[in-house]
């Protein structure tokens, strides 16, 4: 009906994961002429590198080798946070170059593998305006040292989760990336929430009244919304 009611076509689908409507309305063939482009959730991708590292120290745990712990160069969950926001950025900053994508997430990895007697920031950024304080100091003629560096990454760790880093820098994976995300819509659900918690059993009428007043907080603000009410 895009086409009939509004003159429009949709070209493109912004969607997380397994696609299936996608699938469907291509083998339908819902517009004879043109084939529908699956773009990925930025947020959501990186959000499977977290969910990948997670479940990556489960399974080497269960085979004795132990990539968590406080040890240094742990895969902890604080470093899992950390290295899914560096992910994230170089994705966001590099769109839609996956070549340059791909070097600045391997950057990450030798970055945090570094240390004195050990560097490997030759993928880092150069020059003194650098991310990297490794280069950055030698820019600006400094000796710098890796003692205090907050994030850290033993070659064990490394070698452990390269492949969940080799099937999230698929070239097809990033060429469908997009700076656009699915907040909207998660905010909205949020709201809802709020007023109506998932765990709580409630009434199909409260239930209804939550979402009606979350909408209506959501496209025009809670003052708004009063004013409207008490009309």
């Amino acid at each position: 009906r895009s086409i009939s009611d509004r003159g429009m076509r949709y070209t493109v689908v912004l969607s997380d994961g397994d696609a299936k409507t996608l699938d469907h309305l291509n083998k339908i063939k819902v517009y004879p002429e043109v084939t529908i482009e699956k773009k990925e959730c930025l947020n959501h991708v990186a959000k499977r590198l977290g969910t990948a590292l997670k479940n990556t120290v489960k399974y080497w745990s269960s085979r004795g080798v132990t990539l968590g712990g406080r040890q240094p160069g742990a895969l902890k969950e604080t470093t899992i946070e950390k290295l899914c926001s560096y992910y994230r950025k170089a994705i966001c900053d590099n769109t839609p170059n996956v070549p340059e994508i791909k070097k600045a997430i391997d950057a990450t990895l030798s970055h945090y593998m570094s240390s004195d007697s050990k560097p490997q920031h030759e993928k880092c950024p150069q020059g003194p305006t650098s991310w990297c304080f490794y280069n950055k100091g030698l820019a600006e003629g400094k000796r710098p040292s890796h003692d205090n560096m907050k994030v850290t990454l033993s070659e064990l760790v490394v070698s452990k989760i390269m492949p969940c880093y080799q099937r999230l820098t698929d070239t097809s994976l990033l060429k469908r990336c997009t700076k656009k995300t699915q907040n909207a819509n998660e905010s909205v659900h949020s709201v809802i929430w709020n007023k109506c918690p998932k765990e709580v059993f409630i009434s199909k009428f409260k239930l209804e009244l939550a979402v009606v007043k979350a909408v209506a907080d959501f496209n025009m603000g809670c003052a708004k919304t009063q004013e409207v009410s008490h009309v």
